[in-house]
């Protein structure tokens, strides 16, 4: 028997702008281009909303820069090819209408501690965060990021999401990279531990305090603005090592110090999209963990159905068909798909199984009644 699908789930996807990866295509420098690379958002949109897709989360802050005309960072590239340069257009608020028109959600994703590549660091412009805050910045392989041990850091991140969610009608503020970065031994904060630590506290529980601190500002920021602004983000995969199975030094708490169990438990935080790209024992046991910890919040895992891409692991059909089964018979709040192109290529025919099967159904995004 086939459960009832359910009248509400997340069925979310990321809209990629980094690059043009999902959206646009098209650099808006005429008007005849900007009215193409509007279209393209339209029909995408239109796309997404033929699959039973409730909610888009739209990459608007990119890396260090964003889709939206800011006071505080430059263009992003992605939209004319130059940093800074405007579009003619506001692209965020275009696309909230658009979403709206459709009824689906529409979720500002925010990068939040990267900045951008040192390579990249002079065609940044006057407006970048290297020029305005060079004081928050620390290089790390071979990108800017911002130092969250700095009380600055939480203050500069606020004031960008306070831009955004006071100026747009947006559904949600999803912040993306919102921990330490890969290789966080080496992170070069060692000033600013000695600085700003408690006396006897590890570094860990430190860093961990220090990503908690930035996210509870800005949670009780927007709900202060907005109450009903749903605020997410999208953890590592595995939360920390579960009863019978390791995550193998890579998870959230322990590898890059993103409490994310921790925010849903402490009320600072709606939902958790986590990024569970992976299968068999490193996907199975670690969405249980994370539905087990919910706390009576949302947590709707994201899908990574690039890996169907040939390119990719050419993953057959059926991995994401069984992972889509079991999120959806444990409970969880819906799935969200990583990234949109793959959904509207229809790659291995994951569009046309939602469509007629997994989604035959519309179904609305869960309430949350605690907002």
């Amino acid at each position: 028997m086939e459960p009832v699908p359910p009248k509400r789930e997340f069925r979310a996807v990321w809209v990629t702008t980094l690059n043009g990866l999902d959206w646009p295509k098209t650099k808006a420098t005429s008007a005849a281009a900007r009215a193409q690379q509007q279209a393209e958002l339209c029909q995408l949109l239109d796309q997404l909303k033929a699959v039973g897709i409730n909610t888009v989360l739209l990459q608007t802050r990119v890396r260090g820069s964003v889709i939206y005309p800011s006071a505080i960072e430059p263009w992003d590239i992605a939209l004319t090819g130059t940093y800074g340069q405007d579009p003619g257009y506001d692209p965020l608020a275009f696309a909230i209408a658009e979403a709206h028109r459709r009824g689906m959600e529409l979720h500002a994703w925010v990068v939040t501690i990267p900045a951008f590549k040192q390579a990249v660091a002079r065609q940044m412009g006057p407006r970048s965060v290297l020029k305005t805050h060079p004081e928050l910045c620390r290089r790390h392989n071979d990108m800017y990021y911002l130092d969250p041990g700095l009380p600055g850091t939480a203050d500069y991140l606020a004031r960008l999401c306070h831009e955004i969610v006071s100026r747009y009608d947006i559904d949600g503020l999803h912040f993306d990279y919102i921990r330490y970065p890969e290789g966080a031994t080496s992170f070069n904060d060692a000033a600013t531990f000695k600085t700003y630590a408690a006396k006897g506290i590890s570094k860990a529980v430190w860093r961990r305090d220090n990503i908690t601190r930035i996210v509870r500002r800005i949670y009780e920021d927007t709900h202060a603005l907005k109450p009903w602004v749903r605020v997410s983000s999208a953890p590592v995969g595995k939360y920390a090592d579960v009863a019978r199975f390791s995550s193998r030094g890579w998870n959230a708490r322990d590898a890059v110090h993103q409490d994310a169990e921790g925010w849903l438990r402490l009320g600072i935080h709606d939902i958790l999209f986590p990024m569970m790209y992976f299968d068999g024992n490193h996907f199975y046991p670690f969405a249980a963990d994370w539905q087990e910890q919910c706390a009576s919040r949302h947590v709707a895992p994201g899908l990574g159905i690039y890996f169907l891409h040939p390119q990719e692991k050419d993953w057959p059909l059926g991995i994401v068909q069984r992972q889509l089964h079991y999120l959806r018979e444990r409970g969880l709040s819906g799935q969200c798909y990583f990234r949109s192109k793959f959904l509207t290529d229809n790659v291995k025919g994951l569009y046309d199984y939602l469509r007629t099967d997994f989604y035959a159904y519309p179904a609305l995004p869960p309430a949350c009644p605690w907002l």
